[in-house]
């Protein structure tokens, strides 16, 4: 993904330029209250969420700025009390670890084709539109390959800005909007904590096929993307068997950004980051990996 541009043809790629910024890591164990529970944890139960921040931001650098999220998925389960989510509740917040940057905003690049898709999904499934079978080819191939033509069309006939508003009131996401200028979808923002919190829900927020097509098109995700770009970095091709998400996009404000979210198992992890536009992608994507590579398999 480039510059984001919902246009009738598909954004242009702003040329590749590169410089480092600095800055810390964040991490964010989440919990879901009310009448959803946290899965059963992994096999693994090893390291405390604490004990990762200084790992991670110790293997990231001072290549640039770098949020992280990393919490367990929710899913319902029938018949449990009040009480006994609170509880619950009680336990994950209790292992959490988090610092300023989660609620941060960065510009999402490709980060909003989730928000984008989920919703169409759920329009449809509401009534609200019809989506057509070269529709829903649209939304897995912006999902599995980042296909920005696709997302373009899709963000100019479904309304793209409505879908971010909807999406982050149905989730309950505070620190997300879309972009300020018409057409550019990638300049829509949000947090680290805003994309995790988003799947950490999916499951109980969206329709169960809605989400297992969004996770399914995730976990199938192609190694090299519709324009071209690797997207083997960061939580893609570093952690086991994710369903992942992939963006990236320069040059805002003299910034590059490179972001991977994805769901390992029953964990989330989200990691955005901004570096300047001095520092090249392959510098920017091997830091990414190093931090991916630095999130215990255990956690």
């Amino acid at each position: 993904m480039s510059t984001g541009r919902a246009l009738p043809r598909a954004p242009r790629v702003l040329p590749p330029v590169a410089a480092p910024l600095v800055l810390p890591v964040v991490l964010l164990a989440l919990v879901l209250s009310g009448l959803l529970a946290p899965r059963a944890a992994a096999a693994q139960e090893g390291t405390p969420p604490s004990a990762v921040v200084p790992s991670v931001t110790a293997a990231y650098g001072d290549v640039g700025t770098l949020a992280v999220v990393v919490a367990r998925q929710q899913e319902r389960l029938a018949g449990l009390s009040i009480r006994a989510a609170e509880a619950a509740s009680a336990r994950m917040l209790a292992t959490r670890a988090s610092s300023e940057l989660a609620d941060r905003p960065f510009p999402t690049a490709s980060m909003v084709k989730l928000y984008l898709a989920e919703d169409v999904l759920h329009r449809a499934r509401t009534g609200a539109v019809t989506l057509t079978d070269r529709d829903r080819a649209q939304l897995e191939v912006m999902i599995r390959s980042s296909d920005d033509p696709a997302a373009s069309d899709l963000w100019v006939r479904f309304d793209g800005a409505r879908a971010v508003r909807d999406v982050a009131a149905r989730y309950g996401l505070a620190g997300t909007d879309p972009p300020r200028r018409w057409g550019q979808w990638g300049e829509t923002t949000t947090t680290a904590n805003d994309l995790a919190w988003f799947l950490i829900r999916l499951p109980v927020v969206a329709h169960p096929d809605d989400a297992a097509a969004l996770l399914g098109w995730m976990g199938t995700a192609t190694p090299i993307a519709s324009d071209g770009f690797d997207q083997e970095f960061g939580v893609f091709g570093t952690l086991p068997e994710p369903a992942v998400k992939q963006g990236w996009m320069c040059c805002l404000s003299g910034q590059r950004h490179l972001h991977s979210v994805g769901v390992v198992d029953d964990r989330v992890v989200v990691l955005l980051s901004e570096v300047r536009s001095s520092v090249g992608w392959a510098d920017a994507a091997a830091a990414l990996d190093a931090a991916a590579a630095a999130v215990p398999t255990g956690l």
